[in-house]
């Protein structure tokens, strides 16, 4: 369908021009109740509640406890932008329905998605639900929820940075030296000290003992401390961000940046074209042009 006012090609069943925001004129009307006029304006009528898990914003429920942060386990945050529709909040339940079944609608390859509750961290805490939309290394999760009388939805992504082959290649040598230095050191220096010499004295090989003392030595010691370092630091990746292998991650290269933001950019299309299907103006949630990488996160 063609807005008549900028042109912009619409799908056949949208209610505004995904452009401009004007009504399109080959919309369905709305049905006339028997026994009034049709020139009259419709009965006053008192706002619906949503469903009972898209209530007012942090309704969600609570929790015992936990340790970890919401977001735990789905990497490093990126972009995070939100959008606040005036006195829209009593349609936060139509556009959950309608966000839901325009995602399976996209089919998005090799993407996961569904809802999902997430608890903050500490003791007797808040439990919120998140549309989660999870691709390769990406996560991008929608929260949707009444701000008052208003309606709220934030959009934020999360990027688990991939393992590095050569990462793995380095740890592993590193701790097939650690056995050396640990299992096989003492009996390598021992090898170059040995029976025959003069007046019943062992025998030394000076070189090779040189060679173990001065440098496989202070190696060994290195070695130890930096695989000890990097174990805390694991530990501590753990108990922070539920990633026990963060050291062995690396930033994600430029083909797995594009499909991020692609994603980005497909999970907030779909929230636009669900307002549109509900009967709310695209044009109340402008793009965002704010990109994952190289950006700090701001709010829209």
């Amino acid at each position: 369908m063609q807005c008549p006012n900028c042109g912009q090609a619409n799908r056949a069943d949208s209610r505004f021009c995904q452009r401009c925001g004007a009504t399109l004129a080959g919309a369905a009307p709305a049905a006339i109740p028997a026994g009034r006029p049709a020139g009259s304006p419709p009965p006053a009528a008192p706002l619906p509640a949503p469903p009972p898990a898209i209530g007012q914003l942090g309704t969600g429920g609570t929790a015992a406890g936990n340790i970890w942060t919401p977001f735990a386990g789905y990497g490093t945050r990126g972009r995070h932008v939100s959008w606040l529709l005036d006195n829209l909040g009593h349609q936060a339940g139509d556009l959950h329905t309608a966000v839901t079944d325009r995602f399976q609608q996209r089919a998005v390859p090799s993407a996961q998605m569904g809802w999902q509750q997430l608890t903050a961290q500490g003791i007797i805490v808040e439990r919120r639900p998140f549309y989660f939309v999870q691709r390769g290394i990406t996560t991008v999760a929608l929260y949707i929820a009444q701000f008052g009388r208003d309606l709220y939805i934030s959009q934020v992504t999360y990027v688990k940075s991939p393992i590095s082959s050569l990462r793995v290649i380095i740890l592993a040598l590193m701790i097939l030296f650690q056995l050396f230095f640990m299992f096989g050191f003492t009996n390598a220096v021992g090898s170059t000290v040995g029976g025959g010499g003069a007046f019943g004295l062992p025998s030394v090989d000076f070189g090779g003992l040189a060679f173990f003392l001065c440098l496989v030595g202070p190696l060994g010691m290195l070695n130890t401390l930096a695989l000890l370092l990097g174990s805390i630091y694991s530990v501590y990746k753990f108990f922070t961000e539920k990633d026990v292998l963060a050291i062995l991650r690396r930033r994600p290269n430029e083909f797995q940046q594009d499909d991020t933001v692609a994603l980005e950019k497909a999970v907030e299309e779909t929230v636009r074209q669900a307002l549109d299907k509900i009967g709310i103006a695209t044009t109340l949630m402008p793009p965002s042009n704010m990109a994952t990488f190289g950006s700090r996160p701001r709010l829209i």
